[in-house]
């Protein structure tokens, strides 16, 4: 899965992977699937490694083209099957590409910010904190009115 391993800060483990295929009340042909990972990526916050598990399920309805898929229930992700066969993999991987996270991050205040950067929760040091609200005198205009 190099689309996949191309995103990741470490090479993605065993994938666990659970298919199911069959034929809905309607007939139509569909998959279900479940797919699972522990996924290392680059916090943003601390630009350490961050293991972060990517669960993802589908429901994938088969069709055989366009219109076939506009007609397709909402629960179910249209394929288009043509001549070709379905390349399982490929799909697998955009599921997980789909649930990787826009930000990956450690959990709130396990990771130390990298050096250097001001957090805005760390604290303003005392000389801004003393320095006078340049604002202070719309606040008196503000009152006088």
């Amino acid at each position: 899965m190099s689309r996949l391993n191309a995103l990741l800060a470490a090479p993605a483990g065993d994938i666990q992977v659970e298919l199911e295929f069959g034929r809905d009340e309607q007939r139509i042909p569909m998959m279900g699937g479940h797919y699972q990972v522990d996924a290392t990526l680059i916090c943003q916050r601390c630009l350490e490694p961050v293991e972060i598990p990517l669960n993802s399920r589908c429901e994938v309805g088969f069709v055989e083209n366009d219109e076939a898929a506009r007609t397709l229930p909402r629960q179910y992700e249209p394929v288009i099957l043509d001549d070709e066969s379905l390349d399982l993999i490929s799909l697998i991987e955009d599921e997980l590409l789909l649930a990787l996270p826009a930000v990956p991050m450690h959990p709130t205040g396990t990771c130390q910010h990298p050096p250097g950067f001001q957090s805005d929760d760390a604290g303003q040091p005392e000389e801004e904190a003393s320095k006078p609200n340049p604002f202070s005198v719309l606040a008196k205009l503000k009152r006088d009115t």
